[in-house]
């Protein structure tokens, strides 16, 4: 049996396999999914014209054995950050050889990025999730996605405009709101950046109280939402951020509600926001961290001290 060819970065010669998998792929960045999509034949060819970009797309060649020819895409924003995984086709690829050199190429090109993580949004109930799983990923957090079409928004119950965006000034109490509500376990995977991005903050007598990450695409308009317990004015927030943001260019709002998260799930449902997907978040581990012991000589507990001073002899 001819062995099979070596994973290796897409070449123009793979052009024609990208197009004909492109919509038989999975798209597993929820981000990505519902703002753009798989749009991975037009950062695949960035990619090849501009290198140094945050994707990076390998080829898996199949066999004539019936093996299928798989393409998968990964995405590090940040050079010591984690890398997701945005795109895998065709999907049956992942219950073949082909798929599984993929995802173990694929995890080694984000370690030499100095990714220590790799990231995937997988349906639990899905074929792929449990490919994954034997691949080596496991879950460290779960999410449920809520979409609010794009309409006329109410206007916000007591006034004012709430949310305002992000600044540089925001730093410090960002970091500290995000190390408080995150947990220590997806802060293992997912650290928190020292500057997040384009988002909106708000203030309560003189405490951040709440944060929304904000990333806008030709498909809607994605909320990842920080919100402290104590917040009182859910529903007056809800409506602010309605206002602002939706009805944009009649895309749909699309909010990711994390499991720790939870208690905001009646809130959506009040203002209209329906779920449309229940997601595992799972990680290869593509790093440890390793403990090794030291030797430290410590000359005062392994041998008598020297005298350091002269010792007189007083006769009688």
């Amino acid at each position: 049996m001819t062995e099979p060819a070596a994973v290796r970065p897409l070449d123009w010669l793979d052009l024609p396999a990208l197009h004909r998998v492109r919509a038989r792929g999975l798209c597993l960045h929820a981000e990505v999914a519902f703002t753009r999509g798989p749009q991975t034949l037009q950062t695949a060819l960035l990619d090849m014209l501009t290198p140094g970009r945050p994707t990076h797309t390998l080829v898996a060649p199949g066999s004539n054995g019936g093996e299928p020819t798989a393409i998968g895409q990964i995405l590090q924003r940040e050079a010591s950050g984690p890398a997701r995984l945005t795109f895998l086709g065709p999907a049956e690829a992942l219950a073949h050889a082909s798929g599984s050199r993929l995802l173990d190429a694929l995890s080694q090109a984000a370690g030499r990025r100095g990714a220590h993580n790799l990231i995937a949004d997988v349906d639990e109930h899905s074929p792929a999730f449990e490919c994954l799983r034997l691949a080596g990923f496991a879950i460290y957090a779960r999410q449920r996605i809520w979409r609010h079409d794009a309409q006329p928004a109410p206007a916000p119950r007591g006034g004012g405009n709430l949310w305002r965006p992000e600044t540089a000034a925001d730093g410090s109490a960002l970091q500290a709101l995000l190390a408080n509500l995150i947990p220590g376990l997806v802060q293992q995977v997912e650290t928190i950046p020292a500057r997040y991005r384009r988002g909106f903050v708000y203030w309560d007598e003189d405490e951040l109280r709440g944060y929304l990450d904000v990333e806008r695409g030709p498909l809607g308009t994605w909320l990842q939402p920080y919100l402290h317990p104590a917040v009182e004015t859910i529903d007056p927030l809800l409506a602010a951020l309605v206002r602002e943001l939706d009805g944009r260019a009649g895309r749909p709002m699309y909010v990711c509600v994390r499991s720790y998260q939870g208690w905001m799930s009646g809130p959506l449902t009040r203002f209209g926001f329906e779920a449309c997907a229940d997601q595992a978040v799972m990680v290869r581990r593509l790093a440890a961290v390793e403990r090794a012991a030291e030797r430290v000589a410590r000359p005062a507990l392994e041998r008598h001290p020297e005298p350091t001073a002269p010792i007189a002899r007083i006769g009688k």
